[in-house]
Parts: C-alpha cells; structure tokens; sequence
C-alpha cells in the first residue's frame, strides 16, 4: 500500500518529462487496452450477444434490449433516464424533505466481498473477457439499513400580518326613568303589598313600592244632624295609598306618570375586543372605518345621538410566536433523533429561538434482501468516459493502480500555479426557508420541488451534490426578523471529482486541517509539501472503487457499450488518434 503513497508523491514531485513519459505510457496502456476490446467485440455474435443467448442469462425475463437509437441520441437516453428514475426501485429515497444521505450506512458488503476475490465472480483463468457467456451470481448484501438525516424546525417564528377588530362607543349615565303608580288599599296596607289593581297588570313583578301614606278611613255608620251635617258615628278601616315605582309602563293600568332623572355623565370608546385581538404583538393601525354612523340610540331612557357608534379597525401586527413542524418526524417509527443545531439565539446571546432539529430515517426497505444479481463475462469499464476490457487477475493492487492513475489526471488538471496548490474545491450555498416550503436544499438525489424559486447557485449545488462532488460544511442563518431566523444557508466544499474531493477530507483529517465554518469554510486544497506528506494507503477509496469496477453489466447492457465503444474506435481511426 505505501506503493500508492510513493507513486502519487513522486506524481506531484515529477518534472514536466516524467509527467510527459507518463502520459505517454498511459495513451499507450489505452490503445492495447482497446485493441483487446475490439478483439472481444469481434467474437459477441456467437457469445453472451449472439442471438438467442440472452434465454441463458440466470434470471432473464424476457427484456426488451434497450434501443440502439439512443448511442447516436445521448439527450434522449439523458431524458429516458430521468422518466425512468421516478419508476425503479430507488424512488423510495425521493423525500422532499431530505437534506443530507448517510453514508455510513450504506451496505458495501457485497463490493467488498467482490474487491477481495474477483475472480470468484468475474470469471478467472480466460483470456482478457474471461468464460465466454459464463454469469455468476453477485454475493448477497447484508440486511443493514440504509439510512439518511432529515431535518425539520422547532422554536419561533415571526410574523406579519393584518388583524381586525370591532371597537364600541358607550354611553355612561346616572340617574333612572320609571313610570310611577299609586293605588288605595286597606287591606293590606300592613304588609306592603300590592294593591289588587296593579298586582294584575302584566310586568308589574319588577315595580318597587317607593312610599305608603295614610290617606283617610273608612265610615260604617254615618249620622245626620239637623242642618245638613253628617258625622261618622262608627269608624271602621283606615285608607292607605301606595305609590309603586315600574321600570316600564303597565298595559291597561291607567294614571301611570312617567319620572326620568338619568343623565349623561361620559362616553368612552370599548377597546376590549381589539386589545384581545392585537395582544401578543408589535401593532400600527392601518385604517379605520365607521359601521354604525349618525344614530340616535335611547340610552337608559335617554335619546342620544352620535356620528358614529361603532369601528372596524385593521391593524398591521408583528411578532413571534411559537412553531415546531417536526410533528411528522417524530411520529415516523423509522426515524430517531439525532442532534440540534441552534440558527439564532436571543439578544441574550445564550437562548436559542430557532433549532434546526436532525433526525436519522431509514429508507423504506432498505433492509430487506434484494432480488438475485448476476455479473457476466466480458464486461467493460469505463473511466471518464473511455471505455477498456478487464483482464480480470485478483490482484490486490488493482485498486491502489486505479486511484494513482486518476491521481495522476487530477494532478495534471488541477494544479493552481497562482497560489502553487492542488485540489482546491469551490464554497457553494444553497438556500432554505425556515418554516417555510421554499426548499433549495434538497439533498443526494431528490430533485428540487420549487426550482423557479431557486437561483443558479441553488441548481449547482443540486446538481454537484447528486453526484458526489461535495462535502456539507453546515448550517447557519443567513437572514432574520425581529432577531429569529427566518431564512438558512446550507455550505459545501464542491470539487471537480469525487476522488479529489476524497482526498480533501481523508487529507485534512490526516494533517489536522479543519473546514472552517459554514460561513466562511476553506475549500482550498494542499500545498505541494502538504501532499507529499499524505499517506495514501490510508485512505479509504471505496467510494471510487464502485465506479471503477461498475462495469459489470448484463449482456443487453455490455452491447450498448461494445457499440459505444466501437464510437470511440471509430473517432480515432478518422481523427489519427487525434
């Protein structure tokens, strides 16, 4: 392993001839490489290709070979792929509210399994395409679950909006109306109650006896004297009257006479109902407008007249008020929390009012057993776009030969002589809502719900991040409202490959280099001596290593290839190997 650590080293070391030399063995490596390959194609027709000999593949059901039309139509091959990604098997990881994809726990079980015997399924002992038409099944993955952080909001959120409410005029008085009755009794003068007359008339339950007085009495017996004189000889009841005082007039009771001493002794304006409405925030009234204008109302007995009784007020209110949209993933059993992440804090500087809160899901049968897989003899692979026959030897340097090589490109292509570094990346950002549906972030192969809503910096990290290029830095705040964040960035460090951006975070961690911080993280590469003090063998490359052997193809595939590849063979022969 420390062969790889050498050869990159004396890479980077290496005068302008050696890289020359170099790059001369390398175009060299590729013509025999091809010349194997057409020697492969030659012989398809009565191979794995040849007519009929698809029926042999373990697991075959009848599947159309995929159209020749799109090797000379890469736009409709691009735009047939993308119908198709939303109807395999991996839509299950298309989550709107997906940011970041685990890596840790993706199941490379079975491309380890691969990496340390390729012969055991490639085929060994053949020539460069190993047995002709032979297909052995892939080893089965581990029942691991796939996992990936989903993220939601809980803390403040402001506010802004329009509040309405209703605002009263009223009248204060003082002093009462009433209708006043009087009545004569005898009877029950001594208990105070009502004379009959009264007590029969409706409503009369709700008078009060304001006064009794002793108005005469009664006479049994009269005696009349000799001139006209007449006096009463036997005395019987006293006569008493009643005056009883109504709130209202008494039907069919007559004499009633009417007593009024209220009057007016202020009038306010009711807030009640929209200091209710406005509590809780920052208020400035808009417009008001009058609902009950140039009335004459009777108050406690009294005509009065106002311009206007009753107000609509609006009111343009601001605040901050309690959220937490994380209901859904709490409630989601394949979800566990992670870890928060405080966006802003209070003027305090020390209570945090808005968490970006992580939780780990697992992707939705991710750890079941998938289907059988079957890897066939005569495959090819690619590498930039540069297709080359494997020889297939179970030789542990093979890898180690893989990464020098590309290596050796990113050396040659990447090398910045202003500032004398290699392997810098570049500070993208993409931007998300809090509490919002605005989504510029959304993570490893989910696409964009709301793309008209994202800028062209948006879309790159979208695009850059689907296939690999970048490392997420984190989370900060990039604007507020009334101190509460309302708006956050995510950051990367995006690189030209994902074998330099490899090298970026095994190398940094390797030399204690740090990121920096999302708002301002380094992307910048290694310095010359830096690199030489890396050792590559450390470093884990099974990321690229899938994409160096991912060649293994069913036979329907391997011909869209071998006629790809007859593309390249043919462009040579016309351009002189140009």
């Amino acid at each position: 392993m420390n062969g790889l650590r050498i050869l990159a080293v004396s890479l980077a070391l290496a005068p302008c001839g050696h890289l020359a030399h170099a790059q001369m063995a390398a175009s060299d490596a590729r013509v025999e490489g091809e010349a194997i390959a057409k020697g492969v194609r030659d012989t398809t027709s009565s191979g794995i290709l040849g007519n009929g000999s698809a029926a042999n593949v373990p697991g075959f059901q009848g599947t159309d070979v995929p159209s020749r039309d799109y090797v000379d139509d890469p736009v409709g091959l691009t735009a047939a792929g993308e119908a198709q990604r939303y109807r395999d098997e991996y839509r299950v990881i298309v989550d709107p509210y997906r940011t970041r994809f685990d890596s840790d726990t993706v199941d490379l079980s079975a491309g380890r399994l691969i990496e340390a015997d390729p012969d055991a399924y490639l085929g060994a002992g053949g020539g460069p395409g190993g047995a002709a038409g032979a297909c052995n099944p892939l080893p089965p993955g581990g029942t691991g679950t796939t996992t990936y952080l989903e993220s939601c909001n809980a803390g403040s959120q402001p506010f802004a909006e329009a509040r309405s409410c209703n605002a009263s005029l009223q009248i204060q008085t003082e002093g009462r109306r009433t209708w006043e009755y009087s009545c004569e009794t005898e009877e029950f003068a001594d208990r105070n109650e009502m004379c009959p007359m009264l007590a029969q008339a409706q409503g009369s339950s709700s008078c009060t006896l304001e006064r009794t007085v002793r108005v005469g009495q009664r006479c049994l017996q009269w005696v009349q004297e000799e001139f006209g004189r007449r006096w009463c000889s036997e005395p019987g009841e006293p006569i008493f009257r009643q005056v009883w005082q109504c709130p209202s007039r008494l039907g069919g009771v007559p004499g009633g006479i009417e007593r009024n001493t209220s009057r007016i002794i202020g009038e306010t304006v009711d807030e009640a109902a929209c200091q209710s409405a406005t509590n809780g925030a920052t208020c400035t009234l808009a417009s008001e407008v009058c609902t009950a204008p140039g009335e004459t109302r009777v108050v406690n007995g009294l005509s009065v007249t106002r311009s206007c009784w009753e107000w609509q007020r609006t009111y343009q209110c601001e605040g901050v008020a309690p959220a937490n949209d994380c209901g859904a993933l709490e409630a989601r059993g394949d979800c566990r929390f992670s870890h928060d992440e405080c966006l802003s804090f209070d003027a305090d500087g020390v209570t945090c009012n808005v968490h970006d809160r992580w939780y780990q899901c697992a992707i939705p049968g991710a750890g079941s057993q998938p289907p059988p897989a079957y890897v066939c003899a005569g495959d090819l692979y690619c590498i930039n776009g540069e297709c080359t026959q494997v020889e297939r030897e179970a030789s542990p340097e093979f890898k180690d030969a893989m990464v020098a090589m590309n290596v050796m490109g990113e050396l040659r292509d990447g090398f910045d002589p202003d500032r004398l570094k290699i392997f810098s990346g570049e500070h993208l950002r993409c931007t998300r809502k809090v509490f919002g549906l605005s989504n510029c972030c959304s993570g490893k192969g989910v696409p964009l719900l709301t793309p008209f809503l994202c800028d062209r910096e948006d879309r790159e990290v979208d695009k850059r991040d689907d296939a690999g290029l970048c490392r997420f830095i984190g989370t900060y705040c990039s604007s507020r409202v009334l101190g509460v964040c309302v708006t956050r960035k995510q950051s990367y460090c995006c690189y030209g490959s994902k074998l330099v951006r490899i090298l970026n975070e095994q190398g940094k961690a390797q030399l204690g280099m740090r990121w920096g911080t999302p708002q301002r993280p380094d992307c910048e590469g290694f310095l010359i001596a830096q690199f030489q003090q890396l050792d590559l063998s450390r470093m884990d490359f099974r990321e690229v290593y899938a994409e160096f052997v991912d060649a293994a193809k069913l036979p329907d595939e391997i011909d869209m290839s071998i006629q790809i590849q007859q593309k390249i063979q043919n462009y040579y022969n016309t351009n002189g190997g140009t």
